[in-house]
């Protein structure tokens, strides 16, 4: 709790709200210990401010799982469970341990990798805290295990029923705010423009998977209340959510998600029929009947749904052109991205690299110092100036590339603005460079990384003339476009201020930023940085590579080691082992499970997966939860309620 109120009271936009948020997750789950495992999945894909805090490091789903572990573990200690006989060894227990102090000994060489821990609240993915913000997703998980495990003794079926009504419930949340994307932006039935959907997904700002990693693992829980729904109005519910769950999936135009959602799920119907046959002592035909129910009305809307579907599918590939262009550059984009892998892997030198790992957290500042030609787009750094011990002035640097312009694009400072009405702006702020320097301001319409239309003004600094060249100049210029607008009522656009540095290695500190419209009042909050860098979210645009390797098990290697790879690929086999063939099989989640873990498998052969914490997190949830519910019997099992 005492964690989770420093992070709240430190939120850079509403300490009061991050507190109500800790203290409210606290006292549901202390009342109700089993909520959590709707709570926490629930709110997965909604609790990520980035681009209104500033934060990259911590984020508002780590303060509902610090209430969550706070009121569960205050629970548990309040009401001691019945005496159980203490339990054995168990193969998963061993693995799980052996995940955990190979990703500590992974934390720890991050951390030394980076120079030692240096905290900062606004810590980027070049610092320190990096590693550490790559572990909590294993730590936050390893945590809940204990809370896990009284749920799972007490009722099996009600935890497992619980969470995987979390996750269908996180997904019902990503399909508004997915509409919204598309009906403001590119439209909702523009299948040909080059945009690509993120939702919630503020990771994203610098590229990856997150969206890609979070709907194929969702998908087969779509499907687990699809087949566990007996009532019309709830199922007809569910079925638009697979319908516009499809449309999301399908506008990512990401060719990863298409097989890591499709073939899950021809998995998912072979492990159900083989479920049919080792639970029930029956033809698995007779017991998909009924596990599908017998009213007719169900097999009717489920032939309905499949069409709906399919007719999804190509309306969406044939009605535009967008996914027939990257169809056609398949070939080039694997030929890169094995070059990407390569030049990954490369980062191993030593023996200790390959053994250990270069450190959670290490792979875009290793990639980006010692990878040719693939060096990161810029940089933003907050800085105080202090005379006398006193601080005197804040500002920030902005760098450039440091040797090459044309890396395909640019790295930005934003902040979200918040505006009215349309109208054309002005742009005030202080600037001081050391040589000539090219920067470019933007006010644009744009949900994460894709410009709408644009106000923008073009600058050429050169230092000040005088005794000092190094001195502060004051500059005020009119962005120049057609006036941003607002959009529709029912889907308002984000607008986006932006600000950069362009030339290779220039670099230029920057004060006092004030954008004004028709109305003198600074529409930008913390221009003068007093506030360090809150408010203020690093967005890189079209270039992306120092950031991900594209690959699971590359990144596991490479950041791990080998040892650390072998420990999750033990780890995650033996969970799929226990769902697909051992005790766990005899569960009714186990398939859906199943399919969730080897779609995020699919997703990582060509993405990376750990780098996105609350996606990461979910996915070590589900394998603790697959192990823990395989030590309980079959026939305990049928007499739990």
């Amino acid at each position: 709790m005492t964690a989770g109120g420093a992070l709240a009271g430190h939120h850079p936009v509403s300490p009061m709200l991050a507190l109500v948020l800790l203290c409210l997750a606290s006292c549901l789950v202390a009342w109700q210990p089993r909520l959590w495992l709707w709570l926490v999945p629930a709110g997965l894909p909604l609790l990520n401010f980035s681009p209104w805090t500033g934060w990259l490091m911590f984020e508002e789903f780590d303060i509902l799982l610090l209430g969550c572990l706070a009121g569960g573990y205050a629970r548990l200690a309040w009401v001691r469970p019945a005496d159980r006989p203490p339990q054995p060894w168990h193969t998963g227990d061993g693995l799980v341990a052996l995940v955990l102090v190979s990703g500590g000994v992974s934390l720890w060489r991050g951390l030394a990798d980076a120079g030692g821990l240096s905290f900062d609240w606004f810590a980027n993915y070049s610092d320190a805290l990096n590693s550490w913000r790559i572990f909590k997703s294993l730590g936050f998980a390893a945590l809940f295990l204990p809370l896990l495990r009284r749920e799972l003794s007490q009722s099996t079926r009600l935890a497992t029923t619980t969470l995987a009504a979390g996750v269908v419930s996180g997904l019902a949340l990503v399909v508004p705010a997915t509409l919204w994307e598309r009906v403001a932006f590119p439209g909702l039935l523009d299948f040909s423009s080059p945009y690509r959907t993120v939702a919630l997904f503020w990771e994203m700002h610098v590229g990856g998977a997150a969206i890609d990693t979070y709907l194929a693992m969702t998908a087969p829980f779509v499907v687990w209340a699809l087949y566990a729904t007996r009532q019309p109005a709830l199922w007809a519910s569910l079925a638009m959510l697979a319908f516009w769950g499809g449309y999301i999936c399908l506008t990512t135009f990401s060719r990863g998600v298409y097989l890591a959602v499709l073939a899950p799920l021809l998995l998912l119907a072979g492990l159900l029929w083989l479920q049919n046959q080792a639970r029930r002592g029956r033809s698995a035909w007779q017991g998909l009947r009924q596990q599908m129910g017998a009213p007719g009305w169900r097999l009717k809307a489920s032939v309905v749904l499949m069409l709906a579907l399919v007719l999804e599918v190509v309306g969406v590939l044939e009605g535009g052109s967008f996914m027939s262009e990257r169809l056609a550059s398949a070939g080039q984009d694997l030929s890169s991205r094995m070059e990407h892998w390569k030049s990954g892997v490369g980062l191993l030198k030593q023996p200790t690299d390959w053994l250990l790992g270069k450190g959670l957290g290490r792979l875009p500042a290793n990639y980006a110092a010692q990878v040719p030609f693939e060096e990161f787009p810029g940089d933003a750094r907050h800085q105080q100036q202090t005379r006398d011990g006193q601080a005197e002035q804040q500002f920030v640097t902005l760098y450039g590339p440091k040797t090459l312009e044309e890396l395909g694009g640019v790295f930005e400072l934003t902040q979200r603005v918040a505006l009215t009405e349309p109208d054309f702006h002005q742009v005030r702020l202080t600037v001081r460079v050391r040589q000539t320097t090219r920067m470019e301001l933007f006010l644009c319409e744009r949900h994460l990384l894709y410009d709408r239309a644009c106000q923008a003004a073009f600058l050429l600094i050169q230092p000040a003339e005088g005794v000092d060249p190094f001195a502060w100049q004051p500059i005020t210029v009119a962005l120049q476009g057609p006036p941003v607008s607002s959009g529709h009522w029912f889907a308002p656009r984000l607008k986006m201020f932006s600000i950069s540095v362009v030339d290779a290695g220039a670099q230029a500190d920057v004060d006092n930023i004030v954008l004004t419209g028709s109305r003198p009042h600074n529409l930008l909050t913390n221009g003068d940085f007093s506030a360090d860098l809150a408010r203020w979210f690093p967005a890189a645009q079209s270039y992306f590579v120092p950031w991900h390797l594209d690959n699971l098990v590359l990144e596991l290697l490479v950041e791990r080691g080998g040892l650390g790879l072998l420990a999750c690929l033990l780890l995650g086999g033996y969970a799929l082992w226990q769902l697909v063939l051992g005790r766990g099989r005899l569960q009714p989640i186990a398939p859906y499970l199943a399919a969730s873990l080897v779609a995020v498998l699919l997703v990582g052969l060509v993405s990376s997966v750990m780098d996105v914490p609350r996606v990461a997190f979910l996915f070590f949830l589900l394998i603790f939860l697959a192990i823990e519910s395989s030590k309980i019997p079959g026939d305990a099992l049928d007499k739990q309620h």
